[in-house]
């Protein structure tokens, strides 16, 4: 194909208000890693909060989340066992005011710890989903400094060595993604699930951000400028956010134009693979180059985490033209073209219908997939359907990282 016969492209730049510079209190770092620094990297790499194994980029996260004193003090945080100031005064030696300030700046201004209750308690969250979330997420952008930079340049780091699809090669998928919107129209066999104004049809309460993803891709340096605002809390979920000053308050009006504006900038939409209106749930717009999600997929071919979909796309080979639309269009490279043939893998395939409505010759189509599995309508089926394969995951990890010769 010529330079000028390739297909066109729109492309899309967002201005993210980011002032690395920004002089915000609270945000200091460790001159060196300390024995405490090590200890807080093995909490983190257990295999029970689908931790990396420890390495040398984890000290230096560690290092740089926590100052010598926090470190004294969170280092008394094991996983899964939240514990009281007064609790990890005692076994830190330290006045418990004194740590009570230590740990409610990593809870509160850092967002590196979880925090709840009265008297508070305080654990440490896994790296994702958890640590990596709550520090990036904001409402204003402009309070994002040095330190988050130096943090989502760390964090890409350690992503990037693959160590999540140990993690969600077998395992209950926790989200799904829907038609976009313009394709969704189309589907008379769609479940009320696949179209988000259904989904968001019985909840009054909503919150927004933006999304971390883009976020740290962005301060990494390696953004591809979509929009961010679209991470958003539904129903009970949003009070949580909007109270720790991670999202801001939306209207169900507010989130359908968000989520308009980022599918018409390529993005598609997750939401969580069960509804519980008791509970709430979440959503965000996703891309393939900065979602983490998606980056199972479209980095690391491990599909474990997202749901297969409920409609596939199908091909009029008569009416296709091979023009490549679907290729450039596709999140998940699931369209290639070789030598002038259009290919598609259904394995990364994750049913937006991007390519279907991207198409100009009105070759492509949503098809339902005949044995999708519905969602689940309880959040803690949900849960509870993804133990058995948390469990086996976790143990045959701490077994390869224990006996590495076994494996």
């Amino acid at each position: 194909m010529t330079e000028s016969a390739k297909p066109k492209v729109k492309k899309f730049k967002v201005r993210l208000d980011v002032d690395i510079a920004a002089k915000l209190t609270g945000f200091d770092t460790a001159k060196s890693a300390t024995a405490a620094h090590r200890r807080i990297m093995n909490h983190f790499a257990s295999v029970l909060l689908m931790g990396p194994p420890a390495s040398d980029s984890m000290l230096e996260l560690m290092a740089h989340m926590f100052t010598e004193d926090e470190a004294d003090a969170a280092q008394h945080l094991p996983p899964l066992r939240p514990r009281t100031a007064r609790r990890v005064a005692r076994l830190c030696g330290r006045p418990e005011p004194e740590v009570a300030s230590l740990l409610n700046n990593l809870a509160d201004v850092k967002h590196v710890i979880a925090a709840w209750d009265t008297p508070r308690k305080y654990t440490i969250l896994p790296i994702v989903p958890g640590t990596f979330e709550m520090a990036i997420m904001t409402p204003d952008l402009s309070r994002t400094n040095h330190w988050h930079k130096r943090f989502a340049e760390l964090f890409e780091d350690i992503w990037d060595s693959g160590y999540m699809k140990d993690y969600v090669l077998k395992a209950t998928p926790p989200v799904r993604y829907l038609p976009v919107s313009a394709a969704a129209k189309t589907l008379a066999t769609a479940w009320p699930a696949d179209k988000l104004e259904q989904v968001l049809e019985p909840y009054d309460q909503f919150a927004i951000g933006h999304c971390q993803c883009r976020v740290v891709t962005h301060l990494a340096g390696k953004g591809c400028g979509k929009p961010t605002e679209n991470c958003v809390a539904i129903g009970p979920a949003s009070e949580a956010v909007v109270s720790r000053g991670l999202m801001r308050t939306a209207s169900r009006q507010d989130v359908l134009d968000a989520k308009r504006h980022a599918e018409e900038h390529g993005c598609v939409t997750w939401m969580m693979n069960g509804n519980d209106y008791s509970k709430g749930s979440a959503s965000c717009s996703c891309c393939g180059c900065c979602c983490h999600a998606l980056r199972t997929i479209t980095q690391f071919s491990a599909p474990g985490m997202i749901s297969r979909p409920h409609f596939m796309p199908q091909r009029d080979e008569h009416a296709c033209t091979h023009c490549g639309l679907c290729v450039a269009a596709c999140p998940m490279a699931a369209w290639s073209k070789v030598g002038g043939a259009i290919f598609f893998d259904q394995a990364r395939c994750i049913g937006c219908g991007i390519c279907t409505i991207t198409c100009k010759e009105n070759a492509l189509s949503l098809h339902e997939v005949p044995d999708a599995t519905p969602i689940e309508k309880d959040l803690d089926i949900l849960f509870k359907k993804s133990m058995p394969a948390y469990i086996a995951n976790a143990a045959k990890l701490w077994l390869k990282r224990t006996i590495p010769l076994s494996f």
